[in-house]
């Protein structure tokens, strides 16, 4: 057990050892204009380095060794061919490089595990632009702009060309949807394309161009660490992305006396107020539709079109609705449709009370009040044992309190008729008698039947 652990041990600091010394293997890149740019590849064990300008730009390689081999390739390790060098001690330097070239050293302290340096001059690669111009569609934009962009390549020591990805600025302006206060408000939008930066679409749905919009293009990443960032601004664009979202208002029967309905189902006659907000002025052309999503093909047919942003619609019917609103530009190039609003209307109800009590126990089984639910039309009379009309309403949520010009009528038997029409097409023609319950005298308001 013992011997194993000693084994494990040493194995560890070996790799301790070889590992300390290829971190003690370092290129240092100098010269040209400011700091070099280091891109690196650890897959390749290449380093990438831009500079700006080849005056004084040389290349050192510091290691445990004191003998070191500088080779150069231009598109593969194997093609390789000397370089002499400055040897100082563990650090040698060599200088008059060449650009878009690859160096290395061979060394022994290092063996197969070297890294390799590549060298651009980046003042010949430099982004530089006169002009840019915005296209876009109806989800995303891109820009178009001269003269082209130059690709900078470098070759893997295995001989692969790989590409330095340039990283660019844009900047607009958009529009931001808030769902809390019901409106779009203006939102400054920064993006870095990593491709390109001509012809790359911008097409995330969260910041294409929703207003009328200067699109601003600065870079690259290379230019910003020289200093020598080049930015340019295009004429205003005009947007044709649109973006639609919409809200209800509700204006039902919420009376006390009405039943609950089952679940999501609301009582009718229901009024809903649909409200589409767009982002007006490129959103100009708005329509609702509403259609019943409980029979075959409803959406092909639907029960109303309107041509506005906002409408009202009374639901009479028992069953299932479903609202969309579309939105477009001006020449309808561009469309949105909104998420769909549901509807459902309950079936009808009617139940009629037998007795109450009013003027003895207040709130208590006090009015004489049906218990209803999705009723269109609605008509209630109420008369005396000699048919004299004592009470007469078209609204199912109003009660009769048992009074008569002011006064409580007296106790006995009364008689209703009610009418009514339900949202599922039911018709009610209720007829029947209706107890009023409480001591002969109250206060001396009795009236005589």
């Amino acid at each position: 057990m013992l011997r194993t652990e000693i084994r494990k041990l040493g194995g560890l600091i070996c790799f301790l050892f070889v590992v300390l010394a290829i971190q003690a293997q370092q290129y240092t890149v100098t010269g040209g204009s400011g700091t070099p740019y280091l891109l690196e590849n650890p897959g390749n064990r290449i380093r990438i380095y831009l500079v700006y300008g080849m005056e004084n730009v040389e290349i050192s390689y510091t290691s445990s060794s004191a003998n070191h081999q500088w080779y150069r390739y231009k598109q593969k390790a194997l093609d390789r061919e000397p370089v002499s060098c400055e040897q100082n001690g563990a650090t040698s330097v060599i200088r008059n490089i060449e650009e878009d070239a690859g160096y290395y050293v061979e060394d022994p302290a290092s063996g197969l595990n070297g890294w390799y340096v590549w060298i651009i001059d980046y003042s010949k690669y430099a982004f530089n632009v006169e002009r840019i111009t915005v296209k876009g569609n109806c989800d995303g934009f891109w820009l178009e702009g001269s003269p082209a962009v130059p690709v900078m390549y470098y070759y893997t020591p295995s001989g692969s060309r790989m590409t330095v990805k340039r990283e660019f600025d844009v900047a607009y302006q958009t529009l931001e949807w808030s769902e809390d206060n019901k409106y779009f408000s203006p939102k400054n939008v920064q993006r870095v394309l990593t491709e390109g930066p001509y012809s790359v679409k911008i097409s995330d749905n969260n910041t294409i161009p929703l207003c009328d919009t200067e699109v601003t293009l600065s870079g690259d990443q290379f230019a910003k660490h020289f200093g020598v960032e080049k930015s340019i601004t295009s004429d205003t664009y005009q947007a044709v992305a649109v973006e639609v979202h919409v809200d209800t208002t509700f204006m039902m029967d919420n009376a006390e006396n009405m039943t609950a309905g089952d679940g999501e189902y609301i009582s009718a006659p229901a009024t809903v107020t649909f409200r589409a907000y767009a982002n007006d002025p490129v959103a100009t052309l708005y329509t609702w539709k509403i259609y019943r999503s409980d029979q075959e093909n409803g959406a092909e047919n639907p029960l109303v079109e309107y041509r506005d942003e906002e409408v009202d619609y009374t639901f009479t019917e028992k069953g299932d609705y479903t609202a969309v609103a579309t939105v477009s530009n001006a020449t309808g190039e561009c469309e949105a449709v909104s998420n769909s609003i549901e509807i459902k209307i309950a079936e009808s109800e009617l139940q009629i009370p037998n007795a109450f009590s009013p003027g003895t126990t207040p709130g208590i089984n006090d009015e004489f009040r049906v218990a209803y639910k999705s009723l269109v039309t609605y008509k209630c009379w109420i008369f005396n044992r000699w048919g004299v009309q004592m009470y007469h309403s078209t609204n199912p949520a109003e009660g009769w309190d048992g009074k008569k010009g002011g006064k409580y009528v007296a106790p006995g038997v009364y008689f209703y008729v009610i009418d009514a029409v339900g949202s599922d097409g039911i018709k009610y023609n209720k007829k029947g008698s209706i107890n009023i319950l409480r001591p002969k005298k109250i206060d001396d308001e009795i009236i005589e039947q």
